[in-house]
């Protein structure tokens, strides 16, 4: 599978001609690719965090505030945001899981196409016997990178966006056992 995407350069309204009448350099190309690779780890350990942490609420409430749960609204509603938590929780963890393997796959493909090895510290260096397959040009395999980088990111405010969602029900599940305990 290969992602790419289609950009359009910008135009000028009076004349119609690019903005930007360069092309970036290689090492600016670089630089740029290195700053989207590493742009994910804070919204990836967010949402690790925000994870475990309900995770550990969610079982330190249960056995700390024990609830006879009586049929009524209240158990309905107490329950139903429990559903939602645990569905929040499910989809920020297979967001979060998935989200770097278009990347994976892109880098391995490169790593393939190049000859590079897969693992840098082994001690011996691979020696290519394959030809390049393909005979795509250098910023055409940047796209690539740069598009599953993109989708990367796209899955990790996915991943954000629904451990928030997961963070509004835990706040509102617990106000509602603490109603349902008598303690409000």
């Amino acid at each position: 599978m290969t992602i790419g995407t289609a950009v359009r350069p910008m135009r000028v309204s009076e004349t119609g001609g690019p903005m930007i009448e360069r092309q970036p350099s290689d090492d600016e190309t670089l630089r740029e690719l290195a700053e989207l690779l590493r742009d994910a780890r804070p919204g990836m350990l967010v949402c690790g965090v925000t994870v475990a942490a309900l995770t550990v609420g969610v079982a330190v409430e249960e056995a700390a505030l024990p609830v006879k749960l009586h049929p009524g609204v209240g158990t309905v509603l107490c329950l139903g945001l429990l559903a939602v938590l645990a569905l929040s929780l499910v989809r920020t963890a297979v967001l979060m899981i998935s989200a770097g393997r278009p990347l994976m796959d892109e880098l391995g493909e490169l790593r393939r196409q190049t000859g590079a090895p897969v693992d840098p510290t082994v001690p011996w260096t691979p020696v290519r016997t394959l030809h390049v397959v393909s005979k795509t040009t250098a910023s055409d395999r940047a796209r690539a990178v740069l598009a599953a980088a993109y989708f990367r990111n796209t899955r990790i405010q996915l991943a954000l966006t629904w451990a928030t969602v997961a963070i509004i029900c835990f706040c509102a599940w617990t106000l509602m056992l603490l109603v349902l305990a008598g303690r409000i």
